[in-house]
């Protein structure tokens, strides 16, 4: 136990250390590519930033002003319940196809279901997503099924006329349940889009590690026992194979995090990355500068997520694989 507080403890302090130099490093590059220059030296402006980021309130000629934890909270609660929403299609997916291609090695089904996987991972999220917008949501004149809207969160105006361009929604259709179902419904599509290539590549993950558990002699023992197949690959082999699978699921939230960015915007959610690229397309006409500070507090939400995705991957595979090495 005292090992694992250690490791814990050890993997904090370098997360939060590398944190901070990538925040400082991104500061510098943002301050000198979009504030105006002024006589205020740049490293009397980063501790005003230090000193701000507790309040999250963004710099305007030198002045802490504009508070931005409210907007960018919002658009940072969005991103998570697609991500959270994400997470779960791809583990009830995964993990079927993944135990079925492992149980039928060698067959036609398995390599079925392997070129999908690689496929469905080989093919760029943003991709994905537009195909999945056009063949599946709402467009006026598309050639989709409609089955899902097409852009905006739960509440919005009809594909997404009249949203608010701070806010990114209309006034909200409902409360309680009912609009809890409304949300999972707008963030279905979106999920699916995302989640695609995650399902190849976690399903491939798990089909080769039921595989190799299906070779171990304890799986040997209980066939000799007369136990059915499907208890064989579900109570022994897929047991064993989670004490990999699930850690790696985990570290994969850093990478998802990232394509769910693209997918909110393609679909308009209002989440980190509506939020982004609306903040940069400001700049487009070079006379509307950018508040570094807004940008400064999406990064220092990234960074926070893939630094708890990484701790918790690895404090996961420590906690089920007695053979890692807490060091």
């Amino acid at each position: 136990m005292q090992a694992m507080g250690a490791f814990i403890l050890r993997r904090l302090a370098l997360g939060f250390l590398a944190m901070f130099v990538a925040l400082s490093g991104s500061f510098f590059f943002f301050s000198a590519k979009f504030l105006p220059l002024s006589e205020t030296p740049m490293l009397h402006n980063y501790w005003v930033w230090l000193r701000g980021i507790p309040s999250g309130r963004s710099l305007n000629d030198g002045v802490l002003g504009g508070h931005l934890v409210s907007i960018v909270g919002s658009a940072f609660g969005r991103t998570m319940l697609l991500l959270a929403l994400t997470l779960v299609i791809v583990v009830v997916i995964a993990i079927p196809v993944g135990c079925l291609a492992a149980a039928m090695r060698g067959s036609i089904v398995d390599y079925v279901l392997r070129i999908a996987t690689y496929i469905a991972w080989a093919v760029p999220v943003f991709v994905v997503a537009i195909l999945f917008q056009e063949g599946f949501g709402r467009i006026a004149g598309g050639w989709g099924t409609g089955w899902f809207p097409s852009i905006g969160w739960a509440g919005q105006c009809p594909n997404g006329q009249g949203i608010d361009p701070h806010t990114f929604q209309c006034p909200a259709a409902g409360h309680g349940l009912t609009h809890v179902v409304q949300v999972i419904y707008h963030l279905m599509l979106p999920a699916l889009a995302l989640a695609l290539g995650f399902i190849g590549l976690n399903a491939r993950y798990l089909r080769n590690s039921v595989a190799d558990a299906l070779d171990a002699p304890y799986v040997t023992v209980a066939r000799a026992k007369g136990l059915p197949e499907r208890v064989v690959v579900m109570r022994h082999a897929l047991r064993n194979a989670f004490v990999a699978f699930v850690p790696a699921v985990v570290s994969d939230i850093g990478v998802l995090f990232g394509g769910a960015l693209a997918v909110d915007y393609i679909f308009q959610l209002g989440g980190l990355g509506t939020l982004f690229i609306g903040l940069l397309q400001l700049n487009a006409d070079g006379n509307t500068p950018v508040d570094t500070y807004e940008l400064q507090l999406m990064l220092i939400f990234a960074a926070c997520v893939m630094l708890a995705a990484s701790m918790i991957g690895e404090i996961l595979l420590a906690l089920f694989d007695p053979r890692t090495r807490l060091d």
